[in-house]
């Protein structure tokens, strides 16, 4: 094994132990669940070792180096941080699509600079937990920073040392005939392009490079300090489309491209539209968009706009809202067979900075971290994620439902 390989293993390490609290009280959540309901990992394990075959082997000796340290059932750890979603789905049925994003590029925006978004939206949100992660630099890889589910090495948004920002929706299309053994995740695509890219334009070249037949479905945004671009992801279609528009909004699903669009997507993505256009109320008493024209007399847009849309409730709180909570009848904590927000995330393109909240964007207070500097040690660990967590819990047993 040479340096380098060995240098991602010893700081997934460090991060085992950062983070070790919540990570072990995730998976021992988790396997008390999948008892109580009799769920068989087996499958799930199957496609696991499978698709970690497609795993760089420096992201093989991360994973590697934290299942080290982690004092934890190695399955059920195993289908945590590799098939998570098909847990979810033995848990409590499958959930609808999660995640809206926005780009902005310089021309729209109050500042000059791109702006994205994302709401992180995943089932089971209870036992997901997240952490702001910082990856130095190692050997010729970018370091970066993001804010992701704790103990796995997947990325699916984040800003690297040279200011490249990437992040994604998951698109509901798949192929059957390709082996997930030669299939690129979706969060080793946006890790390596974070770890092996300066610019949009290199990033776009690394993914155009690979077979498009063995990516996963997906849009990737993509931002530096001077251009944006839209990539949807179509591996059943083999193609690649690029949309450069100054504002792209998408859920999840295609929109010059034909794919699945569930009535959730639609709704999220005509909302944000809808607030950022500067045609709706912001929840706030303002109007979205109230800065200086720009664009053919199209109002500019800032982080506070980004940020109204991040926690707008319009069609719910719900699975059609963009800020989405478990609907109103649900009596678990975890609602499996839902999605509700994560996290939600704003990045500037050529600024290594991250504007970041733990939970609902509704709820949740804002943090800005920055690459290279101290990170709140809350943050860093886990344990502002884990004592919301509790604290919903208590909640959820005061007006009694089940914990």
């Amino acid at each position: 094994m040479n340096g380098t390989t060995d240098a991602f293993r010893e700081r997934a390490r460090d991060r085992a132990r950062e983070e070790r609290e919540v990570v072990e009280w995730a998976i021992a959540e988790l396997d008390r669940l999948r008892r109580e309901r009799d769920v068989d990992l087996e499958p799930l394990l199957e496609y696991a070792r499978e698709s970690q075959k497609s795993l760089p082997e420096r992201h093989r000796a991360a994973y590697e180096g934290m299942a080290e340290v982690l004092d934890v059932d190695p399955n059920v750890y195993e289908a945590y941080a590799f098939a998570y979603s098909g847990l979810c789905e033995a848990l409590g049925g499958p959930a609808a699509d999660g995640c809206t994003n926005v780009l902005v590029a310089p021309l729209r925006t109050e500042t000059g600079g791109s702006l994205v978004l994302k709401n992180r939206d995943i089932a089971g949100r209870g036992v997901r937990p997240k952490a702001i992660v910082e990856q130095p630099p190692i050997g010729e890889y970018h370091g970066f920073l993001t804010v992701d589910t704790a103990g796995t090495v997947a990325v699916y948004k984040g800003v690297n040392d040279a200011g490249l920002v990437a992040a994604n929706t998951y698109v509901d299309v798949g192929r059957s005939d390709v082996d997930p053994a030669v299939q690129l995740r979706n969060g080793t695509a946006v890790r390596r392009i974070l770890e092996e890219c300066a610019s949009v334009r290199e990033a776009r070249r690394l993914l155009e490079a690979y077979p498009t037949h063995r990516l996963m479905a997906q849009t990737l945004f993509l931002a530096d300090a001077e251009e944006t671009i839209l990539l949807e992801v179509d591996p059943v279609a083999e193609r690649i489309r690029a949309v450069d528009e100054p504002l792209v909004v998408r859920t999840n699903h295609f929109v010059s491209a034909d794919s699945p669009a569930s009535t959730s997507s639609i709704a999220r993505r005509e909302r944000a539209l809808e607030l950022l256009e500067g045609s709706a109320d912001s929840g706030t008493g303002a109007s979205v968009g109230e800065g200086a024209e720009a664009d053919g007399g199209r109002r500019t847009i800032g982080r506070a706009d980004l940020w109204s849309v991040a926690r707008d409730h319009e069609n719910g709180p719900g699975d059609e809202s963009v800020c989405r909570h478990p609907e109103p009848e649900t009596d678990e904590p975890y609602a499996f067979g839902q999605l509700t927000t994560a996290s939600g995330a704003v990045f500037e393109g050529g600024e290594p900075t991250i504007d970041v909240v733990m939970g609902n964007p509704c709820e949740a207070e804002r943090t800005r971290c920055a690459l290279g500097e101290e990170i709140p040690t809350d943050l860093r660990t886990g344990q502002r994620w884990l004592d919301r967590v509790l604290a919903g819990r208590e909640e959820h047993v005061a007006v009694g439902l089940p914990a």
